[in-house]
């Protein structure tokens, strides 16, 4: 609950600059990142969810995705309330949920501590702590230059023109965002950079729990690493900042569906439901997904339990697949949607992301074992990888493939192909890496060597510039001002 100064903080600051917003939203953003965290903690406490996970922060990721499709759905019912009511709601709500999570029984009833969801990152080597370190500056400095209007609607429109995201997300803001709406300036900024901080911050952990079912804990984070140090990835985030939600949601959409066959318990269907519910908050084009969603889990992932187990699994998905097709039936009506039978730029986007960064080369090398590994002959090509879990990335990758070429609109590509370029360049070190097991000293050089490839091939420079003259423009209008 002391987060809910930031808010406070941030209108006693006299004429704050840029970046001095900045890190208050960003320490705002740890705060709305914690309430979706601990609701969907709760609702694991109280339907009785107990899953496996591959990977500790597999946990956070879940709940985040759970807590913020619930907290959307929760906001919205707020958000058809007269806007006079939205401060009370606001206040009245954050206090509460403080309240009720700080009570001194609360403790005894769900034992679990947040650092305990972070295990596995207490036994990182110096290179795995190298690695997360960079990730973390890129994450930082990748921020796009934003437009910053005193108008909501100019944003809205700047953002969405073709009205694909759905008036829920826009509801949700209001709500989340309502302290800053005092300010326009400040509460533009906040909106624009919400969707960089959850979008990012989420796929950057999600493409690394992805890697984990296949790799070792170093090349998943060396896999995050070569992906966000991509300059196309900076690229596209200038370009259509809003537009990247599609693809950075085929990589949760994937994620999510190996994390809940592996779980073991049907109710984390519920999750898998919710997730396909928020694909179609960023576009009524992600209703396709449904398809494989109840398919593809059943025919392999699921394919040893019981038919009372998959209708259990089914049933729990119900929930989210309601949200999604009443969002989907309202959003055909009001967007300009344009359905693309074949998508050159699958192949032109494909073409500039294997030229701007020389880690990729290994893709070509990628693609050979990826399909070796997918015949019975030669599946043994790299010891100890799980053929179950890749059987069932691969027919989500030949859906997402035929997704993006056939119906798919041209934006829709770029981040998709960059996480399934990454994930088939990591397959040669993996193999080269267990191929070098005798030999520590080797391994460490090789893995050093591949840092340092996508450190020059990450345009550091370029991205630096681009927040600093976002930053530096806003201070110098400030003197103008001033005099």
């Amino acid at each position: 609950s002391t987060f809910l100064g930031v808010p406070y903080l941030s209108r006693q600051i006299t004429d704050p600059t840029l970046s001095t917003q900045l890190i208050l939203l960003l320490i705002y953003s740890t705060f709305i990142s914690g309430q979706w965290y601990f609701l969907g903690k709760e609702i694991d406490h109280r339907l009785r969810i107990f899953y496996r996970v591959n990977s500790s922060l597999d946990r956070v990721i879940y709940r985040l995705l759970l807590g913020s499709s619930m907290m959307v759905i929760l906001f919205n019912v707020f958000a058809l309330l007269p806007d006079e009511f939205n401060g009370v709601i606001y206040w009245a709500f954050f206090v509460g949920v403080g309240l009720y999570y700080s009570w001194p029984t609360r403790g005894k009833i769900i034992v679990e501590s947040m650092s305990s969801q972070f295990g596995e990152f207490r036994y990182l080597d110096s290179f795995e702590k190298t690695v997360f370190a960079l990730i973390a500056l890129l994450f930082v400095v990748s921020i796009p230059e934003v437009s910053l209007f005193e108008n909501i609607e100019a944003l809205k429109l700047y953002l969405d023109p073709q009205e694909l995201l759905s008036p829920m997300v826009w509801g949700f803001l209001e709500v989340i965002y309502y302290p800053f709406k005092s300010d326009p300036k400040l509460y533009n900024f906040a909106w624009s950079l919400h969707f960089y901080t959850f979008t990012v911050g989420l796929s950057l952990s999600t493409i690394y729990c992805l890697f984990r079912y296949f790799f070792t804990r170093r090349l998943a984070f060396l896999g995050a690493f070569a992906y966000i140090s991509s300059w196309s990835f900076s690229r596209l985030l200038m370009d259509d900042l809003l537009g990247t939600l599609n693809s950075f949601y085929s990589l949760i959409f994937v994620w999510s569906l190996l994390w809940s066959t592996k779980s073991s318990s049907y109710r984390t269907g519920l999750m898998t439901g919710l997730t396909l519910f928020i694909g179609v908050l960023f576009s009524p084009y992600n209703i396709i997904y449904l398809l494989p969603m109840t398919v593809i889990p059943l025919l392999f992932g699921l394919e040893k339990k019981t038919v009372w187990f998959k209708r259990q699994w089914l049933k729990y998905n119900a929930l989210g697949i309601i949200f999604s097709l009443g969002v989907f039936i309202h959003q055909v009506g009001v967007s300009s949607l344009e359905w693309s039978f074949f998508n050159m730029r699958l192949f032109s986007d494909l073409q500039t992301v294997l030229q701007n960064k020389a880690f990729y080369k290994l893709f070509y090398i990628g693609v050979v074992i990826f399909c070796l590994l997918n015949t019975k002959r030669f599946n043994r090509v790299i010891d100890n990888f799980d053929l179950g879990k890749l059987k069932e990335l691969t027919f989500c990758l030949l859906f997402v493939l035929l997704f993006a070429l056939f119906i798919n609109p041209n934006y829709f590509t770029g981040y998709t192909i960059m996480w399934i370029i990454t994930f088939l360049s990591i397959l040669p070190l993996e193999w080269i890496f267990q191929s070098m097991s005798r030999v520590r000293s080797r391994r460490n050089v090789v893995y050093g060597l591949y840092i340092l490839i996508c450190i020059l091939d990450s345009h550091f420079e370029g991205r630096v510039r681009i927040i600093g003259k976002m930053l530096l423009s806003d201070e110098n209008f400030k003197l103008i001002n001033a005099f």
